[in-house]
C-alpha cells in the first residue's frame, strides 16, 4: 500500500484523481492533502477520510506520513514541489506541464540523477488512452508511409460537462495575497520561458500549447518524433485560438486550437493519412469518466474500402496512468512519461513563439 499525499483539490483532482484514487484502496492511501483554500481542505478531507490536511503544500511535503506525492497545484508551482519531494525521497506524480519553463525543468532533471531509484511521472494522460495505444499498436504491426497529419483541439471546456455529472466544491476563501502571489509566480516563469518583451497574446498561446496543446503534441511526438520544422503560427482572439503548419520527415501537418467555444463538442482528434489508409484517434472529454472511446481505421483500393471500428474502450485514461504509476513505484522502473521526455514540449512551444514573434516582425 502506497501512502500518498494530494497536494492540489481543485476541480480536475476532484473530478478526477481523487474518486479514482478511492477507486484504487487495494493500492493507495490518500493520507494528507493540501491547498490553499481552508474550506476546501476541511471538504476534501471529510469526504475522501484524509488524516491529514496542510494549507502550506511544502508543509505535507516536508512533515506528511507519505511515500509518494500527486502534484496536481498550479503549473508555476510545480517544479518547486517536485523538487523539495525528491529530496525527501518521495515518488513523484506531477501533471503536465512539468514547469512553464524549460530552465526549469532542466534543472529538475538534473535533481532527479541523484535520486535514480525515486519515480517521476509526468500526467500526460491521452498518452495512456486505450485508443491512442489501440492507433499506435496498428501503425506498429502495418507500417505504411504517412503523407499527411492533421490533428487538433477544438473544444468545449468543462463547466457544461461538470454542471451535468459531478458536484464540484469552488472554495470562496482563498487569501487575496495568496492569489496575487500566485499570478506574479506565473508571471515570472512566463517572462524566463518566452521572454519579458511577449506580447499578453503571445503568453496566452504559449499557455494554451502547455495547457492543452501538450496533450496532442506529446501524443503525435511518441508516434513521429518532433517536427523537422515549423512553417508557420498563426493565431486570432486575443492568442486562443491557433493554427501552426509544420513539416515532419516527409511529410506535412497542421494543428488546430480551439479551446473558447460554447458549442457542446470535444473535437479533440488524431488523423493519420497514408494513402490507401487512414487511422483516426478521436478522444472525448475527460470530464466524463468511462465514456466509449474507438479507433477507426479506413482502408481503401481499386475496387472496394473497408471501415474498421476497433473498440469501443471504457478504461479511464487518468486512471490508466495511476495504476502504471503504482507499478512504477513498486518495480521499480521508471514510466515512459519522465521529465527527460517532458522537455521535447518545452522545446517546440518555445520555437512555436519565436516563428509567431519572426511572423509578427518582433
Amino acid at each position: 500500500m502506497i501512502k500518498l499525499g494530494v497536494i492540489g483539490l481543485g476541480e480536475v483532482s476532484q473530478l478526477m484523481h481523487l474518486p479514482i484514487l478511492q477507486d484504487l484502496c487495494d493500492k493507495y492511501q490518500v493520507t494528507a492533502a493540501s491547498d490553499v483554500s481552508p474550506s476546501l481542505v476541511d471538504f476534501v478531507c471529510k469526504k475522501y477520510h484524509i488524516a491529514a490536511g496542510y494549507l502550506d503544500a511544502v508543509e505535507l511535503i516536508e512533515n506528511a506520513d507519505i511515500d509518494a506525492v500527486l502534484i496536481l497545484s498550479p503549473d508555476q508551482y510545480h517544479g518547486e514541489y517536485a523538487m523539495r519531494a525528491l529530496k525527501r525521497g518521495l515518488h513523484v506524480f506531477v501533471e503536465k506541464p512539468v514547469t512553464l519553463c524549460l530552465e526549469e525543468l532542466e534543472e529538475l532533471i538534473e535533481l532527479k540523477k541523484q535520486y535514480p531509484d525515486q519515480v517521476v511521472m509526468v500526467g500526460y494522460m491521452r498518452r495512456y488512452a486505450g485508443p491512442f495505444l489501440k492507433a499506435k499498436e496498428l501503425l506498429e504491426e502495418k507500417p505504411m508511409k504517412t503523407e499527411y497529419l492533421r490533428f487538433r483541439d477544438i473544444i468545449c471546456e468543462g463547466p457544461f460537462f461538470i454542471g451535468q455529472t459531478r458536484p464540484i466544491f469552488y472554495p470562496k476563501d482563498v487569501p487575496a495575497e495568496v492569489i496575487a502571489e500566485g499570478r506574479e509566480r506565473r508571471r515570472a516563469h512566463l517572462d524566463r520561458a518566452i521572454g519579458a518583451d511577449a506580447t499578453d497574446d503571445m503568453r496566452t498561446t504559449y499557455q494554451m500549447m502547455t495547457g492543452l496543446g501538450c496533450h496532442s503534441f506529446a501524443a503525435v511526438r511518441e508516434l513521429y518524433g518532433l517536427p523537422k520544422k515549423i512553417h508557420s503560427v498563426t493565431t486570432a482572439a486575443d492568442g486562443q485560438h491557433v493554427v501552426i503548419v509544420m513539416e515532419f520527415d516527409g511529410f506535412l501537418a497542421t494543428y488546430e486550437l480551439v479551446n473558447n467555444q460554447n458549442i457542446v463538442q470535444f473535437d479533440a482528434a488524431i488523423e493519420i493519412f497514408q494513402n490507401t489508409r487512414k487511422v483516426l484517434i478521436k478522444y472525448e472529454t475527460p470530464y466524463i469518466r468511462y465514456q466509449p472511446a474507438s479507433v477507426q481505421v479506413i482502408e481503401s483500393n481499386d475496387k472496394d474500402t473497408k471501415t474498421t471500428t476497433y473498440g469501443p474502450d471504457f478504461h479511464d485514461a487518468f486512471q490508466t496512468e495511476l495504476n502504471l504509476f503504482h507499478e512504477c513505484i513498486t518495480t521499480g522502473t521508471q514510466p515512459k512519461t519522465s521529465l527527460e521526455d517532458a522537455t521535447a514540449d518545452l522545446k517546440l512551444f518555445r520555437e512555436i513563439i519565436r516563428v509567431l514573434r519572426e511572423q509578427k516582425g518582433e
